[in-house]
């Protein structure tokens, strides 16, 4: 009888555990790596990630007082009132574009004793309140380009402030509490005639630009650099890595994933990427949506470098772009990192493969440039240039790469670059320059840039 009790216990048990075993195996749900889709985005860094404070950023400020027009270009002094502005309520906006005229216009964002805060580019307004504090929740897709304030130190609870987009002659008003930037505003009213006295020019487009009075000087400046690690850029971008297939030719490397396409040139230190597989969007996506993807995915693997800002957004072509600023003045020839978007993932992406190390320590050359006379005298003079497709003329720099081929393919090779100050020409959202050796020499002077 115990022997038979024995029995009945084992093999009780043995069903338990047999049960047990079945259902363990039934609900095994093995752990597997997530497999990577096409929004997945590696875990890679080749710079730093910014906030929006650090992207969106006025490169010019313009003092207006009685007849004369004062202009600085220096972070030092444009800093102080910017980030003074930030730390007040703006609210109250008022659509008052229908409601001025011309002369009006003029007197509201040129007349005495105003400051003109201009961006290199125009800025959403949703964009403007990630870093400005905006109460603009019934704005929309406007794009502004300046903010005006008045030069009055006098203390008011509710101050006026405009913003405006200059080509297109969009104006909004609102107010603010301008406490915050009295002491800034009092510093520019003792320092301001310490800043470039400018004459105003207004182009065919419609647009009014600011250049110096008198010639300007610049000096020529040269940093050794280092490329960016090109693997860390392939893991960046594509969505599966892994998958990717590179091919070497004599000019420069390819990455491929049978579908999208990353081209790398040494000898423009630049890469290219084109995703043909996203669906092309024909209607013009939200140009503070653009923005916010362009951001994200820089930030998405670290791509800030340099001193990159904002300076392009462009909701025609779905595309924004970031240019490299020195000494708060632009960068052209392969200085900007550009984005577009199809519906829902990057169509293209380009930028520069280099980054700044060190600026070399070593006797800058001063260069004097034309007066901003003498460069409106030589558009003027020039009859092959269609005037009404100059969008801007600024100061900027042009780099002037290492020449010397055998470096080329040398990776992180402390190549060295030049900034050389030249005159600008935005023309038909194209960039040219003039070329002052150029013209005593042979009296061509526009010559494209990029």
């Amino acid at each position: 009888m115990r022997r038979e009790h024995i029995k009945s216990v084992v093999l009780t048990t043995l069903v338990i555990v047999s049960l047990v075993l079945s259902y363990s195996l039934w609900s095994y749900q093995p752990t597997y790596d997530v497999l990577q889709n096409q929004d997945y985005v590696q875990k890679v860094s080749i710079g730093a990630k910014r906030d929006f404070k650090d992207i969106v950023i006025p490169n010019l400020l313009v003092v207006h007082e009685s007849n004369k027009n004062y202009e600085t270009t220096k972070q030092g002094n444009i800093s102080p009132i910017y980030r003074s502005l930030q730390k007040s309520e703006i609210t109250n906006f008022e659509n008052l574009t229908n409601k001025t005229s011309e002369v009006a216009y003029q007197s509201i964002t040129k007349g005495k004793n105003k400051l003109e805060i201009i961006f290199p580019t125009v800025v959403p307004v949703e964009t403007l309140g990630k870093v400005l504090n905006l109460d603009a929740k019934r704005l929309q897709n406007v794009l502004f380009d300046r903010i005006i304030i008045n030069l009055s130190t006098k203390q008011d609870s509710s101050a006026r402030i405009y913003f405006s987009n200059e080509a297109q002659s969009i104006l909004y008003g609102a107010t603010f509490d301008n406490s915050s930037i009295i002491a800034s505003v009092e510093k520019i009213r003792d320092n301001y005639e310490s800043f470039t006295e400018s004459l105003r020019y207004k182009l065919d487009s419609g647009k009014i630009i600011y250049l110096p009075k008198k010639p300007i000087k610049l000096t020529t400046m040269e940093y050794l650099t280092t490329d960016i690690d090109v693997d860390k850029l392939k893991d960046a971008i594509f969505s599966d890595p892994s998958n990717v297939r590179k091919e070497s030719t004599d000019s420069g490397d390819t990455f491929t994933d049978g579908t999208r396409l990353m081209s790398v040139s040494p000898l423009n230190r630049a890469i290219s990427f084109v995703n043909p597989t996203t669906p092309e969007n024909n209607n013009n996506q939200s140009p503070n949506l653009l923005v916010q993807r362009s951001v994200d995915f820089i930030n998405a693997h670290g791509g800030w470098t340099d001193g990159y800002i904002l300076s392009g957004v462009k909701p025609e072509n779905n595309e924004v772009s970031f240019r490299l600023f020195v000494n708060n003045l632009p960068v052209y020839n392969n200085s900007t990192i550009t984005t577009s978007w199809g519906v829902d993932d990057i169509e293209t992406f380009k930028r520069p493969l280099y980054k700044f190390r060190i600026q070399v320590d070593k006797k800058d050359s001063e260069m004097e440039l034309m007066s901003g006379s003498q460069i409106m005298d030589i558009i003027s003079n020039n009859k092959s240039i269609n005037k009404s497709l100059i969008k801007d003329i600024s100061l900027g720099y042009e780099t002037i790469f290492d020449e010397d081929k055998s470096t080329i393919n040398q990776p992180y090779y402390n190549r060295a670059i030049l900034l050389k100050p030249v005159w600008i020409i935005n023309y038909d959202d194209t960039y040219k320059k003039i070329d002052q050796d150029m013209l005593s020499r042979t009296g061509v002077n526009i010559v494209g840039l990029e």
